[in-house]
């Protein structure tokens, strides 16, 4: 199944995934963190993770709330969401977790 915008491309490493972190909070957009266990081209709605990381400006901070994401739901496809507050709205998103068997 092909899921937002690298799913065409080879699985992104974890350095990878740090740069493009790195370039939503260089742009100035807001990381949130979302997760679902059944993803489906017509269900966009999947379950936030704790709640967006507002005036967060490290990759360390998101990173490390994406291992507590990983963590406690291991079997679950996590993707990463950037949030342009000016547009009010969602300009970026990437798959960064699928489970196991979905690889």
């Amino acid at each position: 199944m092909k899921l937002e915008t690298f799913s065409y491309l080879p699985e992104l490493t974890d350095d990878e995934v740090a740069a493009q972190i790195r370039s939503i909070l260089d742009r100035g957009l807001m990381v949130a963190l979302e997760y679902t266990d059944e993803p489906d081209p017509y269900e966009h709605y999947w379950t936030l993770w704790k709640l967006p990381l507002f005036g967060v400006v490290e990759t360390a901070v998101v990173l490390a709330e994406l291992e507590q994401c990983r963590a406690a739901h291991p079997t679950s496809y996590i993707r990463v969401n950037g949030y342009d507050a000016v547009r009010q709205g969602q300009v970026m998103s990437f798959v960064v977790h699928r489970p196991a068997e979905a690889l």
